[in-house]
């Protein structure tokens, strides 16, 4: 029941094509990421890493 599920897959399989543009669906808020979207937003350059670990600049 406490299994974490991806941020972007959920967003993906639960929402419509529109509701993901709606910027009321969008957060910006520190979530789990895949593998898969955590090496997609770091080539992009977006992922700076999950704060809870420790790793964002002081």
């Amino acid at each position: 029941m406490n299994k974490l599920t991806c941020g972007d897959c959920w967003r993906r399989d639960h929402l419509t094509f529109t509701q993901r543009l709606d910027p009321a669906y969008n957060r910006r808020s520190p979530r789990y990421l895949c593998s898969d979207h955590r090496e997609q937003r770091e080539e992009m350059g977006l992922y700076a890493g999950d704060p809870r670990q420790g790793d964002r600049a002081a």
